[in-house]
C-alpha cells in the first residue's frame, strides 16, 4: 500500500474525511459514461473517497486507483439533477486552492437521477393543447401546424410534428415527453425530460437517445399562453442558456377549446366525487366543474381526463347529452357523453367509446349501444323500493348450482362429500319482503338460518326492464359504501291480471343491460308474490291453485330447468 493511501486511510481514522447528502445516493446517468455512477455517503463512483468539503458545493476527494485528489464542485439544480465541474487529479493542496484552479469556462457535466426511479412531475405547459412551430436550423415549420396535447397523467406531454414540405429536415413524428426536474437560474428556467418515440415503440432507445435538457420561457396575453422552448441536441444542458437558441426550438400557443364556456350541470357536480357501485373507480369534477377525471380508486394510474366541450341536449335535472375532449393516457380526441339522474346520489354516466378528431362528429351516431356506469356519490339518500310485497324464492343461482352439482354426482356415481352443499347455503334464500317497513326502502331476503337486508337508494324503468340501486344496510353508517344493482322484470298472470312472478338478478359492477334478469348475474332469483306487505307472508297452496298459479309454477319450473 503507498504512502499516499495510507496517509489517506490515516485521516480517516483520525476523525477525517466527509460525507455527501443522503439524498445523492443512488445510481445517476451521464453522457458519455457506460453505465450508471453510484454515490453513496462517502464515495462516489469513479471519482474517489470524499476526503473534504467546506460544507456547501466543495468537495475534495481521494482517487485510491490514481493515488492521487481532485476538486468537485457540485451543485444540486434539482433532487434527480446534479451539475459539477471538477480538477485533474494531482497532490493534495487545500480545499480553497485546489477548487480555484476550475475556471468558469470549464466543462460543466449534468448527472440524472436513475436508481431509484425518480418520479415525474407536472410539466409546466399548460393550459394543454397548444399548437406549435418549431425549427431544426433550417427555418421555420409553420405549416401545417403541429399540436401538442397533454395526457392524463400531467407529468406528460404528446408532440406531435408536422412535416412542411417547404422546410428541409422536417417529418411528421409522434414523440412523448415525461417531464422529470425543473428549476431557475435568474431569470432562465430548465427543464429535464425524457423524449420516447410514440410511432417506434418497439425501437430500442438508450438513456443518451431519451434524456434531454429544455429551456424554456412563457408569455401570457389575455386568454393567450405561448412558450417558446429550446431543446438540447444531446443528453446534457451544454451551450443552452436562452428559449429561442438550441438544437431544435419550438413555439406552443395554448388552444382555445371552448372549454371555458361548457359546465357540467349543478345537478352532477353538487357532489364532486362519485364512485363505481364497486368502488373500484373514482369519478372527480374538477376545474370550475368542467372537467372530469376517472382513475382507479387504489391510486395505481389515472385512467381518463373528460373536459366538456358543448351541451347538445339537457332536461332540467334530468338528463344531459354533451360533446367532451377525452384524454386517455397520451391518446386523445372528442367523445359523446350522456348523464342521467336515478335518484338521491344515483347517477347513470354513458361515455362514446371511439375518439373524433371534429367535435361534431362525436355523437353522430348517438350511443344506443354503449354500456351504462352507475355511479353513486358518498351521501346516499334512502328512496322508497318499488316490487312492494312479500314474496317466495322460487328458485336462485345457488339452487341450479346445486343442481348441477348433484347431476355430476349421479353421472359419475361418484359422492364427493366435500362438495355436497351444507345445509344452509348463503344466497339461498325462501322469501323476500320489498319495501315493507316503515319507511318502506328496505329488500329483505330470508331463510332458515340467515338475513340479509339492502337500502334502496334509486330506481327506474327502461321498457319492461327495471333497475334498482342499492345497498347493504349494514354498510349505511360507512362513508364509502359498496352498492348493487337489482335487475328485475315482471312476468304477468295468464290472465293479463296483477304481476305475480318476478325474476331479479343482482350485479355488483353496474346495472348491466345485458344481464337477462333471473338467469345471469352475481346472484339470480325468481320470486312469486304472496301478497301485499299487510298481509301473510305465507304462500297458501290455495293461491297455487288459482287462476294463473298453476301457469306461473309451471314457467317457474321451466325457467328452473333451462
Amino acid at each position: 500500500m503507498s504512502r499516499r493511501l495510507l496517509d489517506f486511510y490515516r485521516q480517516i481514522a483520525d476523525g477525517g474525511g466527509c460525507n455527501f447528502p443522503d439524498t445523492w445516493t443512488g445510481g445517476w446517468f451521464q453522457s458519455g459514461i457506460p453505465g450508471l455512477i453510484y454515490i453513496n455517503s462517502t464515495s462516489m463512483q469513479g471519482k474517489g473517497e470524499c476526503a473534504e468539503t467546506d460544507g456547501t458545493d466543495k468537495f475534495l476527494v481521494y482517487d485510491k486507483n490514481e493515488e492521487c485528489y481532485r476538486c468537485l464542485v457540485i451543485h444540486e439544480k434539482h433532487r434527480y439533477v446534479l451539475q459539477y465541474k471538477e480538477t485533474y487529479c494531482g497532490q493534495r493542496d487545500s480545499l480553497s486552492t485546489m477548487c480555484e484552479s476550475i475556471t468558469g469556462d470549464a466543462a460543466l457535466y449534468s448527472m440524472f437521477k436513475k436508481d431509484p426511479r425518480p418520479e415525474p412531475q407536472q410539466c409546466p405547459f399548460h393550459p394543454a393543447p397548444f399548437t406549435f412551430t418549431y425549427s431544426r436550423g433550417s427555418g421555420d415549420c409553420v405549416n401545417p401546424p403541429s399540436r401538442a396535447e397533454s395526457c392524463t397523467d400531467d407529468s406528460r406531454l404528446l408532440l406531435r410534428y408536422m412535416a412542411c414540405p417547404d422546410v428541409p429536415s422536417t417529418e411528421s413524428n409522434v414523440e412523448e415527453l415525461i417531464c422529470l426536474a425543473t428549476w431557475k437560474e435568474g431569470s432562465t428556467r430548465y427543464l429535464v425530460g425524457l423524449i420516447s418515440q410514440v410511432q417506434r415503440r418497439n425501437s430500442i432507445s438508450t438513456d443518451e437517445d431519451m434524456y434531454r435538457c429544455f429551456v424554456y420561457k412563457g408569455s401570457h396575453a389575455d386568454k393567450t399562453v405561448t412558450y417558446s422552448i429550446a431543446q438540447s441536441g444531446d443528453a446534457t444542458c451544454n451551450g443552452l442558456t436562452s428559449s429561442v437558441d438550441g438544437s431544435r426550438t419550438m413555439k406552443l400557443t395554448n388552444i382555445d377549446d371552448e372549454h371555458n364556456r361548457c359546465h357540467f350541470p349543478n345537478w352532477i357536480v353538487e357532489h364532486h366525487k362519485w364512485y363505481s357501485l364497486d368502488h373500484t373507480h373514482q369519478y372527480h369534477f374538477t376545474t370550475k366543474n368542467a372537467t372530469l377525471k376517472i382513475e382507479k380508486e387504489d391510486g395505481t394510474r389515472e385512467e381518463k381526463r373528460i373536459v366538456c366541450h358543448s351541451i347538445l341536449e339537457q332536461k332540467e335535472k334530468k338528463y344531459v347529452k354533451l360533446v367532451a375532449h377525452l384524454t386517455r393516457g397520451c391518446e386523445s380526441g372528442h367523445v359523446c357523453v350522456r348523464v342521467s339522474r336515478r335518484g338521491g346520489g344515483v347517477l347513470e354516466l354513458q361515455l362514446g367509446a371511439a375518439l373524433t378528431g371534429a367535435p361534431q362528429a362525436a355523437c353522430a351516431p348517438d350511443l344506443p349501444n354503449t354500456p351504462h356506469v352507475t355511479l353513486i356519490s358518498t351521501q346516499l339518500s334512502p328512496s322508497q323500493c318499488p316490487m312492494l310485497g312479500r314474496y317466495t324464492v322460487v328458485e336462485s343461482l345457488a339452487d341450479r348450482r346445486r343442481r348441477r352439482q348433484q347431476l355430476t354426482i349421479d353421472e359419475t356415481g361418484l359422492e364427493d362429500t366435500a362438495a355436497k352443499p351444507p345445509e344452509c347455503v348463503m344466497g339461498q334464500y325462501d322469501s323476500a319482503s320489498i319495501g315493507c317497513g316503515a319507511s318502506q326502502d328496505a329488500i329483505e331476503f330470508r331463510s332458515a338460518c340467515t338475513s340479509t337486508v339492502y337500502t334502496c337508494y334509486g330506481s327506474w324503468q327502461e321498457g319492461s326492464r327495471h333497475m334498482v340501486v342499492a345497498a347493504p344496510a349494514s354498510t349505511r353508517s360507512q362513508s364509502r359504501p359498496h352498492a348493487l344493482c337489482f335487475i328485475y322484470t315482471y312476468v304477468n298472470d295468464s290472465s293479463g291480471g296483477q304481476a305475480r312472478y318476478l325474476s331479479v338478478s343482482v350485479v355488483s359492477r353496474s346495472c348491466d343491460r345485458s344481464v337477462t334478469p333471473g338467469v345471469a348475474g352475481d346472484k339470480a332469483y325468481n320470486l312469486t308474490l304472496n301478497g301485499t306487505c299487510e298481509q301473510s307472508s305465507k304462500y297458501s297452496a290455495a293461491a297455487a291453485l288459482a287462476p294463473g298459479g298453476a301457469a306461473l309454477l309451471a314457467l317457474a319450473a321451466l325457467l328452473a330447468r333451462s
